[in-house]
């Protein structure tokens, strides 16, 4: 994260950052991120991810992408298109 972003750091990782001044708490980033994963199918997924979340390597404040591609990468999961939810690869 850029250098002069850090001043106004967190104490833990309680918000995840939109921009300099906008930012999550950490309950409505795990349902964003639950929503655009299409996850709510998922049996305790809500505390899968903060219990993941607790183990985010990195030091606050965290940036939303930062945190979405560092749980894709963790889990396994992927964003879906809100046109096309179920696109299936094929190889």
């Amino acid at each position: 994260m850029r250098d002069d972003f850090t001043n106004n750091q967190a104490a833990s990782l309680a918000y995840a950052y939109l921009t300099k001044t906008e930012h999550y708490q950490l309950d409505c980033f795990i349902g964003q991120y639950i929503k655009t994963r299409n996850l709510r199918s998922i049996p305790g997924i809500n505390e899968i991810l903060a219990s993941t979340l607790e183990t985010y390597p990195g030091k606050p404040p965290v940036m939303v992408n930062e945190l979405n591609a560092w749980i894709d990468k963790t889990l396994g999961y992927r964003a879906t298109h809100p046109e096309f939810p179920e696109c299936l690869e094929q190889g």
